[in-house]
């Protein structure tokens, strides 16, 4: 664990989440059941967002019961979630130490819930003669027929479900499914950091008639949520809105690095008694997470990749990683760079897709992680791949990210159209994916203005149109830094073309669309680009994020 949950006036952001979790708690009463499960990569938050809501969410009505699978034993699951639900319970009529024995909750609970308590002792007889598959299923009736005896329905939190596959038990999954069917007076809330493979299981595994997830993607905080959470952390110190929005580009929006990030930041700040965080100041702190050995964030970059750090250790995959992050993201070129086959390179590329280290959109491989690309690449490339007697020094580090600081500073204050368009210069037919659908894109070889010369553009609606062409394709450009109507995609629309095959039109609407023009988008077959979308082909061919406040 690099960092421990934060619940309270800690907790910052992911208030949607906490609300729909609440909303459905609530139905759960009025006898609608809808179950949850919430995704997403390592330290974004999840197991913050489920104890926040054990912390805010009390109602007389409900017990909710919260497991933590931190370990590969069914006996120690059964006594955490046995524990977890008789506390809860007896919570409410008396003050318990939360490190109370199985034993003695069951003696206090047995005059009160004799039934449940009842079944608990069957749970243990059977672990004990080792009918294990048996008693798995008996542990989840226990919410039915605590239900029974109480009244009160049950909300179970499995924290990180995916492991319950690895209990050693046949058809965990399965016989887990069975029984969310058909308990409809408990709602189930999991959570899982193995994002591929707990999508698998849900769409697979947990794909049920009565019993569907609704599924929650977590992601980083969107760059304002970013800005907002340094204006946290950093008072009294301030900080430059160029600085913030280095920060902010190069975590991406993670929180735990944003946190341990800022928490570096402003220690040292202090101690120099800085008013205002200085750009070396920023530059030290990188040094110390990210460049030290002991620094946090670059142990658990080290922790990432350990797997293919062994003297067992075999393929090529550290010299993938590195190749990546250097900017090779195409099989070929990967193969090329590390002096392997595109077979045996394919191979590993999965291999490293399995482990939640790359995703693939289209036929580019990438990472989702951006601190841990920039490490590779400043860090572990230069310390550990180098060859003997020219590793980095401290005060190259410290030099090379006061040059990216100032890099940084320079490309914000160009334009965003110039930007966009030295992105779609960079086209040369490859396939991505958007979502579900891929698309390919053009190899464009030619740029035209379509804002008549000498026009002004109306405040506040900083907009450029531009038509891109390049072997037989089309493109009628516009963009928008403001939250796109249904105006927008009008004019795009309307806008006269010239060229003899019908143009694709494009709105790159980098603040996003209302929900009317999502849905005129859809109906004139607008191709719609926003931020999350354009930074994602900023990464892939290598070009720094645009950053909105």
């Amino acid at each position: 664990m690099f960092s421990d949950p934060v619940v309270g006036s800690d907790f910052f952001g992911r208030q949607d989440i906490l609300d729909l979790l609440i909303k459905r708690a609530d139905s759960l009463k009025s006898g609608y059941r809808q179950n949850v499960a919430i995704i997403g990569h390592q330290q974004l938050g999840k197991t913050s967002i489920l104890r926040q809501f054990l912390h805010t969410y009390r109602d007389p009505a409900i017990l909710a019961i919260y497991v933590e699978i931190k370990l590969q034993a069914l006996d120690y699951f059964v006594d955490q979630f046995i524990r977890s639900l008789l506390y809860q319970y007896l919570s409410e009529r008396e003050t318990l130490d939360p490190t109370e024995s199985l034993a003695s909750l069951c003696q206090k609970a047995s005059p009160q819930i004799p039934k449940t308590v009842a079944r608990i002792d069957e749970i243990a007889t059977l672990l004990k003669n080792r009918r294990a598959e048996e008693a798995y299923t008996r542990l989840f009736e226990l919410t039915s027929i605590i239900k029974q005896e109480t009244g009160k329905s049950c909300i179970v939190i499995l924290d990180e479900f995916h492991r319950l596959g690895e209990f050693g038990v046949k058809n965990a999954f399965s016989n887990f499914g069975k029984r969310i069917m058909v308990q409809k007076d408990t709602m189930y809330l999991l959570s899982s950091s193995a994002f591929s493979a707990s999508r698998k299981i849900l769409a697979e595994k947990l794909a049920l008639l009565f019993g569907n997830f609704e599924r929650i993607y977590l992601k980083a905080f969107d760059f304002p949520t970013s800005f907002e959470f340094l204006q946290k952390k950093l008072p009294p110190l301030s900080m430059s809105d160029s600085l913030k929005s280095f920060v902010v580009a190069l975590t991406d929006g993670h929180p735990f690095f944003l946190e341990t990030i800022a928490s570096r930041v402003k220690e040292l700040s202090l101690a120099k008694t800085e008013l205002e965080v200085s750009p070396r100041t920023v530059a030290e702190a990188l040094q110390k997470v990210l460049y030290e050995s002991q620094g946090p964030l670059n142990q658990y970059f080290l922790k990432l990749i350990s797997p293919w750090t062994g003297p067992k250790s075999h393929g090529s995959h550290l010299l993938i990683l590195a190749a990546l992050a250097k900017g090779k993201n195409k099989p070929k070129d990967i193969a090329m760079a590390v002096n392997r086959s595109q077979r045996e390179t394919l191979r590993d590329l999965q291999e490293l897709m399995a482990n939640e280290l790359l995703v693939k959109t289209g036929i580019f491989y990438r990472f989702h992680n951006k601190l841990f690309k920039f490490w590779l690449k400043e860090v572990y490339d230069k310390k550990d791949l180098s060859l003997l007697g020219t590793s980095a020094k401290a005060e190259d580090f410290l030099a090379s990210m006061e040059k990216h600081i100032a890099e940084h500073e320079e490309i914000s204050r160009m334009e965003n159209g110039d930007r966009i368009v030295a992105l779609f210069k960079s086209f040369q037919s490859e396939m991505v994916e958007f979502g579900e659908k891929k698309r390919q894109l053009p190899h464009f070889t030619e740029f035209l203005s379509l804002i008549p010369s000498g026009s002004v553009v109306p405040p506040g609606e900083s907009y450029r149109n531009f038509l891109a062409k390049g072997h037989g394709r089309c493109w009628v450009c516009q963009i928008t830094d403001q939250k796109a109507s249904e105006r927008e995609i009008l004019e795009l629309v309307n806008a006269p073309a010239k060229e003899k095959s019908a143009p694709t039109k494009v709105l790159v609407a980098l603040r996003g669309l209302d929900e009317n023009a999502k849905l005129l988008a859809k109906e004139k077959r607008v191709l719609t680009l926003g931020l999350s979308r354009i930074n994602m082909l900023m990464d892939l061919y290598n070009q720094p994020p645009i950053i909105q406040r």
